[in-house]
C-alpha cells in the first residue's frame, strides 16, 4: 500500500511538472529552431539602422523567462522559494542564451555568435523578472487587502 502511494504521489508530482513546465520548454525549442537551424538568410529583411535581430532576442528571453516565472510561481501555488524561482526564472535562461551563442559559434556555421545577442538575451530576461516580481507581488498585496 505505501509503494502505491509513493507511485500516485510521484504520478501527481510529475503531471504537474509537465502541465507547468509544458509552455517553456516549447518556447526553448521555438528559440533554439529560430536561432540555430534557420539560416541568417531565411530571415526576413528589416529596415536599415536598428538593431532589430538584438529586440528579437530581447522579446524571445523576455517571454521564455516571463513564462518561466509564472509557471513556478503556479507551480508553487503562489509561494515559491525565491532562489529557485529567480534560478529557474533568470539564470536558466541566461545560461541558455549563452549556450546558443556557443552553439551558434562552434557547431552552426549558417549563424554568427555575438556578444550582443547574449546580451540583449540577459536583458530580457532581467526585464521580465524584474517586471514579473513586482506585478505578482501587487497582485499578492491586493489579494491580501481586500476587504468587503
Amino acid at each position: 500500500m505505501l509503494c502505491l502511494q509513493f507511485f500516485t504521489v510521484q504520478f501527481l508530482f510529475m503531471k504537474a511538472l509537465l502541465r507547468y513546465m509544458f509552455l517553456p520548454l516549447l518556447i526553448v525549442i521555438l528559440i533554439f529552431i529560430a536561432t540555430c537551424l534557420i539560416s541568417s538568410s531565411q530571415m526576413p529583411g528589416l529596415p536599415e539602422g536598428f538593431p532589430w535581430d538584438k529586440l528579437v532576442h530581447f522579446g524571445m528571453f523576455f517571454v521564455l523567462s516571463a513564462v518561466s516565472l509564472f509557471d513556478y510561481y503556479r507551480l508553487c501555488k503562489g509561494n515559491p522559494p525565491a532562489l529557485r524561482w529567480i534560478f529557474w526564472g533568470f539564470i536558466i535562461p541566461v545560461f541558455y542564451g549563452g549556450v546558443i551563442e556557443l552553439l551558434q559559434k562552434y557547431f552552426f556555421a549558417s549563424r554568427s555568435a555575438e556578444w550582443a545577442d547574449w546580451i540583449a538575451d540577459i536583458l530580457g530576461s532581467l526585464a521580465a523578472t524584474v517586471i514579473v516580481i513586482i506585478f505578482l507581488n501587487r497582485r499578492r498585496y491586493s489579494e491580501k487587502n481586500i476587504s468587503l
